[in-house]
């Protein structure tokens, strides 16, 4: 089987392209094409190229990884407003070859009447059912993502996958000292860091709060952000406020990021809003206990697994509190490290590669036959356990 892959480079410059390139390398069997969504000319003609380029692979399947960031166009208020050229072309013209596309939502928007002007609202109202019509079969990384895109389109549970975003389990092992050196701290330092891309909605302001007033301890920022728009302004910004025990290392490269995640003590995640969190499965892939803030997305994983523990984001001397009172308990964070291992196994890339090639088979040319087979087996179909992870989603945040 042929797939292209539409997403943006997987060089670590953009945390999508870093899951494409992750997921591509975990799925067995399948002949693949990558195609770069465009990040610095976001004119009409680009993404009619884009169009264009994904479909000259002649591939069984196009899948899309879809962030409303990849498809805006500069001072537009319509989130991924060019999705509207790019779409419409692709579904259009797969149709007319028989081909198929999927199409992976990293995250789901639906403002309130508040929030947002009713123009936006039915915009986006139009691009999901554009999404939702068009494509072959949609994938949400989270139950959330599911939960709210349904709360405008109805979808059969066929026509949709929920999947784990995955765990990487073949990340490179670097000794905590050495690690530690690497970034200038002492081996016997005890470490805090704030792993991954530097943005607002991640709450690095309140944890450079949590640092200022633990002076005893290390903290660190370990990543940056992209050189361009309000993220940049937002990491200087930041930089420029931190105390003394905070290192802010920049943007880092995939092998001084998986050392930066060998470093720490303790990842501390005060995330204000989170639909799904590669970084969170970063810390994962090594074995890293993690505070993170009570957004709905950790609290329904923490039900489940008992990691990580979470904490009023809003509440910056509770997270001081606690942040506090898990580095000095030693066999507490022993054993959030051994539960962030478990969950490593159960969502690995390998697992969540071989749930993707299932579905490229179903939306191939044997989707029929092969959707039926499905139906005999006792496993629950994908969309059967987003309904019930959603279930338990509700449940939690009811409590």
């Amino acid at each position: 089987m042929d797939v292209t892959m539409v997403t943006t480079p997987g060089n670590g410059s953009c945390g999508i392209g870093t899951y494409a390139r992750d997921l591509l390398d975990s799925i067995e069997h399948v002949n693949t094409e990558t195609v770069h969504v465009p990040q610095d000319d976001r004119s009409i003609r680009r993404f009619v190229g884009l169009a264009v380029r994904a479909l000259r692979a002649d591939s069984d399947v196009v899948h899309v990884q879809h962030e409303y960031g990849l498809f805006r166009r500069e001072g537009s208020k319509y989130p991924g407003v060019m999705g509207l050229v790019f779409f419409p072309l692709l579904f259009l013209a797969s149709s007319l070859r028989s081909g198929r596309v999927v199409v992976t939502m990293h995250s789901v928007l639906r403002p309130q009447p508040d929030e947002s002007d009713f123009s936006v609202r039915l915009y986006l109202l139009l691009m999901h059912k554009l999404l939702a019509v068009g494509a072959s079969h949609l994938v949400f990384l989270s139950p959330d993502c599911a939960e709210t895109f349904q709360e405008d389109i109805d979808l059969h549970p066929r026509e949709f996958s929920v999947l784990s975003h995955g765990v990487k389990t073949d990340v490179p092992r670097v000794p905590q000292g050495v690690a530690k050196r690497r970034f200038g701290f002492d081996p016997d330092d005890v470490v805090v860091a704030i792993p991954g891309f530097m943005r607002p909605p991640k709450g690095h302001d309140v944890f450079i709060e949590v640092a200022r007033q633990l002076p005893e301890y290390e903290f660190m920022v370990a990543g940056g952000a992209r050189p361009k728009g309000d993220d940049f302004e937002f990491a200087e910004r930041i930089r420029s406020e931190a105390p003394e025990n905070v290192t802010v290392t920049g943007m880092l490269d995939d092998e001084d990021y998986w050392v930066a995640l060998a470093a720490p003590d303790l990842a501390l995640l005060p995330y204000r809003v989170v639909t799904q969190s590669g970084t969170f499965n970063s810390c994962a892939s090594q074995g890293l206990g993690v505070l993170a803030s009570d957004a709905d997305y950790f609290t329904r994983i923490e039900a489940k697994w008992g990691a990580p523990e979470t904490v009023d984001v809003t509440d910056t001397d509770a997270i001081v509190e606690r942040v506090r009172t898990l580095l000095e308990d030693d066999a507490r964070r022993r054993r959030l490290a051994e539960v962030m291992r478990q969950y490593r196994r159960a969502n690995s890339f390998e697992q969540v590669g071989a749930e993707h090639q299932r579905i490229y088979r179903h939306v191939s040319n044997d989707t029929v036959a092969e959707l039926d087979d499905r139906d005999a087996e006792p496993d629950p179909e994908p969309a059967a356990r987003a309904r019930a992870a959603c279930s338990a989603q509700r449940s939690v945040t009811t409590d």
